[in-house]
């Protein structure tokens, strides 16, 4: 299986992607720090693709340029096969990221997702920092379903690090010595997600 867009390819992952992974670029900001894609050894690499991409409630596909480099990978969380949903995962490697290949991406996995699998809703949490993914999460047709303050993904730095985030972002707050921050609960379902298709046909043609 082989998706193609107009800037992405999407198919299932192998395990010699991961290969490919660990030479990705990194996020200079911490609070990216945690979509840095881990330096792993060969057999926590092969334990990761076991955990992520063979486990009965989880998926994951690959994200390629059209000339086939690999830049990103989906995954699909919690799969609910009788209510047919799932939670979504993105991540790109970050030396490619604001040139439009996760929102043309997304659109190529959604069609799989509730076209070939025949799914019938996708969610995702997304920070509320994180404007980049929620413009395109938006331009995908996802929509806000919940909002929630809770504890930041990644507690695992120095005091001084969070103390340079608390400086720089006005969406962190510090709790019992944990960064505090908001989220967004997110969601798109097969009607609305056909309707958003159609809309944006609609504005191509006027």
């Amino acid at each position: 299986m082989v998706k193609v867009g107009e800037k992405t390819k999407i198919r299932k992952l192998e395990r010699i992607d991961l290969d490919r992974m660990v030479k990705w670029g990194k996020h200079d900001e911490p609070i990216f720090y945690h979509y840095n894609f881990p330096e792993l050894s060969k057999d926590e690499r092969d334990l990761w693709y076991v955990l992520k991409a063979k486990k009965f409630r989880k998926k994951c596909f690959a994200i390629e340029k059209l000339d086939g480099k690999l830049i990103g990978y989906i995954s699909l969380r919690d799969i609910k096969y009788l209510r047919r949903e799932s939670e979504l995962g993105i991540v790109f490697d970050p030396d490619i990221i604001n040139n439009g290949y996760g929102t043309d991406a997304l659109n190529n996995f959604l069609e799989i997702y509730f076209n070939k699998y025949k799914m019938k809703a996708l969610f995702l949490k997304v920070a509320k920092f994180n404007k980049r993914a929620l413009r395109c999460y938006q331009k995908c047709g996802f929509q806000i379903i919940d909002e929630v303050y809770e504890e930041f993904e990644e507690q695992f730095m120095s005091e001084d690090v969070k103390k340079d985030i608390l400086e720089k972002y006005e969406e962190f707050d510090l709790k019992d010595g944990k960064l505090m921050t908001t989220y967004y609960y997110m969601e798109i379902t097969k009607r609305k997600y056909i309707i958003h298709k159609q809309n944006l046909e609609l504005l191509i043609t006027l």
